[in-house]
């Protein structure tokens, strides 16, 4: 078994994405002409991880894969970025979870998603595996079943390690979650339904209602708009550099794999944040989830003009 001091224990969903681009999303009843087709790695939480491994974290990934080719092409994926995979489960009735994603010129995008096994991974395979890699982090998205991480999130918790939790998909559904988590991650709408609010409001203040759940951090993503940080030590606006968008798929995991990679490297959060927002500027360059997904060289050799965004 491998361990790396510092390391981080990735747990959620891999897939395979199916990914079609076109001029527009058909709507309902229509069929619209589409002019490429890819099928890439994905999974929210493989693409944290991948995105770990290329900011020179390092990443061992808890979910789970059918027997079936999708899941075997998404293992040689992983390894390949130098992810971790032992603790990979392999189900012979489920299927690899699978997205079907249409991609709009502009770079927006619809995601259809069947997440197969991922949701047979049980809390007693998440637990052994943090006790036996005794992580720094844990990063987790709300993709393995409830009990599964609330299991995960609670020895955790005793163990002192720093839970980190991206709260999507289906962000209602985490809200008994929160309460033992370190750093919360959310975008403005996933932040809105934790709060029971039809829409999000003043930002600073929906930040820190959200620390009132439970998190010490809270890091509330806004696209093109940035990053808000809200800690004991206050609030803080992050800016990203400006740039052509060509595909968002992915842009949002790879913030939270390069801020999580980042925090083993650096003492302040806000360096941390920082990096994440050039990674995930940079990776809404390119097409694809895990294809787009920068290297740390590739992070740190940006241009950083807008302020609010020194370099790391």
């Amino acid at each position: 078994m491998r361990k790396t001091p510092g390391s981080i224990l990735v747990a959620g969903a891999i897939n395979t994405d199916l990914v079609a681009t076109m001029k527009r999303a058909p709507e309902a009843g229509e069929t619209v002409t589409g002019t490429t087709f890819a099928i890439h790695g994905g999974g929210k939480a493989a693409n944290q991880a991948v995105a770990v491994a290329r900011s020179g974290g390092y990443a061992s990934l808890v979910g789970a894969i059918g027997d079936d080719d999708f899941g075997r092409d998404r293992l040689s994926d992983l390894d390949r970025d130098g992810v971790d995979t032992d603790w990979v489960m392999v189900h012979g009735r489920d299927p690899s979870g699978v997205a079907l994603i249409l991609v709009e010129d502009g770079g927006e995008n619809r995601i259809a998603y069947v997440p197969g096994a991922t949701l047979a991974v049980p809390p007693d395979h998440a637990e052994a595996a943090l006790a036996a890699l005794r992580p720094a982090f844990v990063l987790a998205t709300n993709e393995l079943p409830r009990d599964t991480l609330k299991i995960l999130f609670t020895a955790a918790r005793k163990a002192a390690i720093h839970v980190v939790f991206n709260a999507t998909p289906d962000p209602a559904m985490a809200r008994n979650l929160i309460e033992d988590v370190s750093t919360l991650i959310v975008n403005e709408g996933e932040a809105a339904i934790l709060l029971g609010r039809k829409a999000i409001g003043d930002l600073h203040d929906a930040v820190a209602a959200l620390r009132r759940l439970g998190p010490e951090t809270v890091v509330l993503t806004l696209g093109a708009q940035g990053v808000i940080t809200g800690s004991a030590e206050g609030v803080e606006e992050y800016r990203p550099p400006p740039v052509t968008v060509v595909d968002t798929t992915g842009a949002g995991d790879t913030f939270c794999g390069a801020f999580v990679a980042r925090l083993t490297r650096e003492s302040k959060v806000e360096d941390a944040v920082r990096y994440a927002v050039n990674a995930s500027a940079l990776s809404v360059t390119r097409p694809g989830a895990q294809p787009s997904i920068p290297t740390r060289d590739e992070v740190l050799a940006m241009s950083l003009t807008p302020a609010g965004c020194a370099s790391p």
